[in-house]
């Protein structure tokens, strides 16, 4: 379909070869008349006599797709699949197609009801057998896992390959696999867990403060009063770090940085008379000179913290270091900065300002016979260090399984082993890790260390790493884990536990509890992160960075902004209870200043986000004016429509369209701004195998064609608005016309239950691992009716999830 605006899409699993069948298919459901159930098979066949074979038998094959080979037998989950998302397509209007006969209400109501009754009377034959039961831990999940059970901030995810996706998800149960190579690192990185949490060696936290003149530092470093000055750059010279110190122990070290950031070039600019080396002046204004415009108000940069083993090798001054670590943000106003970074024992870390625009000349210029760093500058006063960061000293977990005359406590290794397991211990397991604590003594090993192995051992083995791995319908532990790792993205607490042991959990009151209970808990904050993270694809914000020479503005901040915008609507709505249509048209926006900036919206001041009213002909609010959806559905030099489309039609409606042709031409974009890319796009229309897709995408792609590639407005296309006016106006298959994203948004409001179904279907598959099947897809269509019943609130459709046959495994 296209190259630099190619479609960036998951299609969903299992999907992919079944879309055209879909399409099809919906065809003959709306041109049926009231049917009974049992008259399914025949009213399909007389349909495809009459209206499909045509176009799709073995002599033309449309679309590359037979409709005389598609079974009418909706035992099997993928016809039955099929068929389903067939009527999900006539839900939101978009068959028949355009030129065909188009039934009667009575009809259209008559038929449905049919193939419905047809899916369900199969669906309740479906044994479940095809369900994947066994589901590793992800990423996240393992992490926050070790954080709450051990106390550690190391974390079994480093190094891990990244989790694969199914549309757009990456806890999906059938790609959660693991390789020798996975194993291997997984081992490495449990084991260093374990000695890091059993250890009653001396004290290793330590707590440094340096002040500038104590601090070690690069080239291109001046001191300014009780404050080193650096320039910002790409190399790594221009940097400072703590004298002397180093990581005592592998572990999470607290760094405090008080700093600020600045830019002189405006008042020094004119006063330059030669440029040059330190101790190398000279007389080169004209092609070195530096950028002349000043940082807005309130404009945050953001510093890097690299890893390096200490001592810092030097070479010409330049500081040589690794990893990144972390990144800050830094205000124009000296303050101190927190930020946590994980270190291996000798490592230390160097401070560099690289996010700023460069020039290509030296920093230093002559003023008023003073040799001046000129440019924009980050200013450090002060650094503190402490760690490695644990609560006590030893570990409570030593305390736990090691008594004082150095033997291992049973019931500490019970209450452990049943919490890293997530269910009660049978006392064979209990029996096997006392063995295997004996074995190791009788090698040579101390308790320390035949303790490290057992907790490594722990850390390794299935019924960790597995959620809930022999999950029933009764099975009150394996509700309490599905239903932690759902909403928490980590193992079950103490209550939770507890309730699970005496079956309590399994009743619908005490289950409603736990979840308004555990939405109200700050972990909750991990679900919103983890869930939007996917949904909204927020973690592939800033994998395609826009051109820095058309979208100057965009930083890291701002980067960082959009996710946050988009991670406050979610918790806003989620944490107060709000309307799910909040997410379409709340009349509001969650800003901070600096993303308010980037919207042109005034009155918003300081880095903490906020609820700000909006009047409703704003185009900002709902996830339709988010700059995370904006940028990432863009290549990073122009918009794409169609990539926006899909997004829309995958992510709000759940009814991603097929993956393009391979036969087809790519678009390439006239970055002149003089051909639109809907000019462009009505040439591409004429492909007969391009058409019938894209008169389902387009559309609301160009609804949203006044926001640039970072999600900035625009009325004109070009690189500095000279090119030809935006069109932003689009017509649905339905036939709504909208002129604009503010009306788009009014249309896409007319589709509040197909909204409320895909968001619970992405939820569900997200609580429960697995794409959802044809006899869940029934079962989420009642929760979508409980909840608008009862008033439509976003906490309420969880709960209603939460407490539905499907979650529990019925």
């Amino acid at each position: 379909m296209m190259n630099s605006l190619s479609m960036k899409t998951n299609v969903r699993h299992r999907r992919v070869r079944l879309m055209s069948a879909f399409f099809l298919v919906s065809f003959f459901v709306l041109l049926g008349h009231g049917l009974r159930a049992g008259d399914f098979e025949l009213t399909v066949d007389a349909f495809v006599d009459q209206h499909c074979i045509k176009c799709h038998d073995a002599r033309k094959e449309k679309g590359d797709f037979r409709i005389d080979e598609l079974s009418r037998d909706l035992t099997d989950p993928a016809n039955a699949i099929a068929w389903q998302d067939a009527l999900d397509l006539v839900a939101i209007g978009e068959m028949p197609p355009e030129g065909q006969r188009q039934p009667s209400a009575g009809e259209l109501k008559s038929f449905v009801k049919a193939v419905e009754g047809e899916i369900r009377r199969c669906a309740e034959l479906a044994t479940g057998d095809e369900l994947v039961h066994l589901r590793r831990l992800s990423r996240s999940a393992m992490d926050n896992t070790v954080a709450d059970l051990l106390g550690t901030r190391l974390r079994l995810s480093t190094g891990l390959p990244q989790d694969s996706e199914v549309a757009g998800f990456d806890n999906m149960a059938e790609t959660l696999t693991q390789s020798g190579e996975f194993m291997r690192v997984y081992q490495q990185n449990a084991r260093k867990i374990a000695q890091d949490v059993i250890d009653d060696g001396p004290d290793p936290r330590v707590s440094i403060t340096q002040t500038a003149d104590q601090l070690e530092r690069g080239k291109a470093v001046e001191t300014d009063g009780d404050t080193l000055v650096l320039w910002c750059s790409k190399n790594r010279g221009h940097v400072v770090w703590p004298s002397g110190f180093s990581a005592t122990r592998p572990g999470v070290y607290r760094v405090m940085l008080e700093m600020a950031q600045s830019i002189n070039t405006v008042q020094l600019e004119n006063q330059v008379t030669s440029w040059g080396k330190k101790n190398t002046m000279r007389r080169d204004q004209s092609k070195r000179r530096v950028p002349s415009r000043p940082l807005p108000p309130g404009r945050r940069r953001h510093v890097s913290l690299l890893a390096a083993t200490y001592p810092l090798q030097s070479v010409g001054g330049a500081a040589v270091g690794g990893r990144q670590l972390a990144q800050v943000e830094v205000g124009q106003e000296m303050s101190v900065l927190d930020v946590e970074v994980e270190l291996e024992a000798g490592e230390t870390f160097f401070v560099h300002a690289s996010d700023c625009s460069r020039g290509v000349r030296s920093p230093w210029g002559q003023v008023a016979g003073e040799t001046k760093l000129v440019g924009e500058l980050l200013r450090v006063k002060q650094i503190q260090v402490q760690g490695p960061l644990v609560k006590a000293w030893p570990n409570p977990i030593t305390s736990l399984l090691i008594d004082q005359d150095q033997n291992l406590t049973r019931s500490g290794l019970q209450q452990l082993l049943r919490r890293g397991f997530r269910r009660p211990v049978s006392p064979e397991t209990l029996a096997l890790y006392g063995r295997m604590y004996s074995f190791m003594q009788s090698e040579g090993m101390s308790a320390i260390e035949s303790t490290q192995q057992l907790v490594e051992s722990m850390l390794c083995s299935p019924r960790f790493m597995y959620e809930s791995p022999f999950a029933a319908a009764d099975d009150a532990h394996a509700l309490a884990s599905r239903l932690s790792y759902f909403l928490w993205n980590s193992m079950p607490d103490d209550e939770l536990m507890s309730l699970a042991s005496t079956g309590e959990l399994l009743d619908k009151p005490v289950l409603r509890e736990q979840v308004r209970r555990m939405l109200a808990n700050p972990k909750s904050e991990r679900f919103v992160i983890d869930f939007t993270g996917q949904w909204l694809g927020l973690r592939h914000v800033g994998d395609m960075l826009p051109d820095p020479k058309l979208y100057p503005d965009y930083d890291p901040a701002l980067e960082l902004a959009m996710r946050q915008e988009s991670e406050s609507l979610f918790s806003e709505i989620l944490h107060k209870n709000l309307p799910v249509t909040d997410f379409l048209d709340p009349g509001y926006a969650m800003l901070n200043e600096r993303l308010a900036e980037h919207y042109e919206i005034e009155g918003v001041h300081g880095n903490q986000f906020r609820r700000v009213e909006l009047p409703a002909s704003h185009p900002r609010g709902g996830l339709l004016g988010h700059a995370s959806m904006l940028t990432t559905t863009s290549n990073g030099t122009r918009t794409s429509p169609v990539v926006r489309g899909v997004w829309i039609l995958e992510n709000l409606f759940d009814s991603p369209p097929s993956p393009p042709p391979p036969d087809v031409e790519p678009i390439e974009p006239d970055v002149r701004g003089a051909t639109t890319i809907r000019e462009m796009l009505a040439k591409h229309r004429d492909v007969a195998t391009c058409n019938e897709c894209h008169r389902r995408i387009d559309p609301w792609g160009f609804g949203l064609e006044n926001f640039n590639a970072v999600g900035a407005w625009r009325t004109h296309y070009g690189r500095n608005g000279e090119g030809k006016s935006v069109d932003a106006s689009g017509k649905t298959l339905r036939g709504e016309a909208f002129d604009g994203v503010v009306e788009m948004r009014s249309t896409v409001m007319t589709y509040v239950d197909r909204f409320t179904h895909a968001l619970t279907a992405k939820l569900l598959a997200h609580a429960v691992g697995h794409p959802t099947t044809v006899k869940e897809r029934i079962e989420i269509e009642r929760i979508v009716d409980r909840n608008r019943d009862s008033g439509g609130r976003f906490a309420d459709l969880i709960t209603e999830i939460c407490t539905s046959p499907a979650f529990a495994g019925e």
